[in-house]
C-alpha cells in the first residue's frame, strides 16, 4: 500500500489503546487514547461494520488537538493514522467489550 502521508510521519511511533467499547447493530462506540512522544491523547470514535470494519471516525477534543499543535503535528495527519491503526486492527483492546 502506498503511504500518502507526509514523509515526517512515516516512522512516527503511534500506539493506540482501546479502552471501552459498546456494540450496536450496525458500529460501535469507542473510546480510548493514542501514544506520540510519550504524550497520551484520548479519543472517542464511532466504528461502522465493527471494529476493524470498512470505516471509523474519531473525534478529539480541542485541548487535544492544541496539544498535538504544540508538538509540531497535524492533528488531521494524526487522525487519520489513528482511524488507519483502528480499521486494520494496529491497537491494544484494554477492556473486553460491552
Amino acid at each position: 500500500m502506498i503511504n500518502e502521508f507526509p514523509e515526517e510521519y512515516n516512522n512516527l511511533d503511534i500506539d493506540v489503546s482501546i479502552k471501552h467499547v459498546v456494540e450496536g447493530a450496525l458500529a460501535s462506540k469507542l473510546s480510548g487514547f493514542f501514544l506520540i512522544y510519550n504524550n497520551k491523547f484520548s479519543f472517542s470514535a464511532v466504528a461502522f461494520g465493527r471494529i476493524g470494519g470498512h470505516n471509523i471516525n474519531v473525534k478529539i477534543s480541542r485541548t487535544t488537538v492544541d496539544k498535538i499543535r504544540k508538538l509540531n503535528l497535524d492533528p488531521e495527519i494524526l487522525i487519520l493514522i489513528v482511524q488507519r491503526k483502528i480499521i486494520e486492527g494496529d491497537i491494544t483492546i484494554l477492556m473486553k467489550k460491552q
